[in-house]
């Protein structure tokens, strides 16, 4: 079980790691779109401006115009929805890492080794919070992308996966409460 739980804990924050460093480099590719500068974002992604289409799970949308030409405002409203994608991913692995870290009494705000703890149900109900977040942000950004350039440059779906696992956390994070609320009533009977 600890050995389960280290590899857990190593995994989330390498996740993390990567999810924040994707961010960042869509932070770039989006200032470098919305400047003009489409030879130097071939330096941060294979999606170079002569790429038909951007493609991240259900949101996809057409980089090229009827006529072949690069539409630069779609590569804007792509990379600022994968940052913020990115951003609420690399949270929940954030929380992740913490909630073990956490349950193993290793932080600074632990109170022992118990995963019934204030600042792990918060969590949790965070991971659930951020899960839903994910497909209401691709959506928000697909009306963005319908409005600013066109219904037909943009092919959406909600990843409703996403929102059932987020569902299901905050269910979770539930149950972590009640166990919480036991073992504070078994603390105080001893």
């Amino acid at each position: 079980m600890k050995k389960l739980n280290r590899a857990v804990i190593i995994i989330a924050k390498i996740v993390e790691v990567f999810m924040w460093v994707g961010c960042g480099l869509s932070v770039v590719i989006t200032i470098l779109a919305a400047i003009g500068k489409s030879d130097l974002i071939r330096f941060f992604t294979d999606a170079v401006p002569g790429t038909e289409l951007l493609i991240s799970g259900d949101f996809v949308l057409r980089a090229l115009s009827a006529e072949g030409q690069p539409v630069m405002a779609a590569f804007v409203i792509f990379f600022i929805m994968m940052a913020l994608t990115l951003a609420l991913m690399a949270m929940c692995a954030r929380n992740i890492h913490l909630i073990f870290k956490t349950s193993a009494g290793k932080t600074w705000f632990s109170r022992g080794e118990t995963p019934f703890q204030p600042d792990n149900v918060r969590m949790v109900r965070e991971i659930g919070i951020f899960m839903i977040a994910i497909p209401a942000v691709q959506f928000i950004m697909s009306v963005v992308a319908r409005v600013a350039l066109g219904p037909d440059m943009v092919e959406s779906g909600i990843g409703m996966e996403k929102i059932f696992t987020g569902l299901v956390v905050l269910a979770l994070s539930q149950y972590f409460a009640y166990g919480m609320q036991l073992q504070n009533d078994v603390d105080g009977l001893l």
